[in-house]
């Protein structure tokens, strides 16, 4: 899985859409539009700005590698992430 789409299930996230919501918006890549209307901001731009603050969340570690990573949380799951 790329980040890219990762960061796509992120946005879905904070805009409160369900799962089925995110398939569908992931499916057809209409985040653009969601996030324009939400922050006023691309999915390229939104990206670039998730990257940046993905360094900045606090460490989880892997239960299934054992490996620490730096990312965005929902309940026990690692939305966007990358090792630290």
């Amino acid at each position: 899985m790329s980040i890219e789409w990762e960061i796509e299930e992120l946005a879905c996230v904070v805009c409160g859409k369900t799962e089925e919501e995110t398939e569908q918006i992931v499916n057809d890549s209409v985040a653009d539009d969601m996030l324009n209307e939400k922050y006023g901001v691309d999915l390229e731009t939104y990206c670039a700005i998730v990257k940046d603050l993905l360094r900045y969340t606090p460490t989880v570690k892997s239960a299934f590698l054992g490996k620490d990573y730096h990312a965005f949380v929902k309940k026990d799951y690692m939305i966007v992430k990358q090792e630290a």
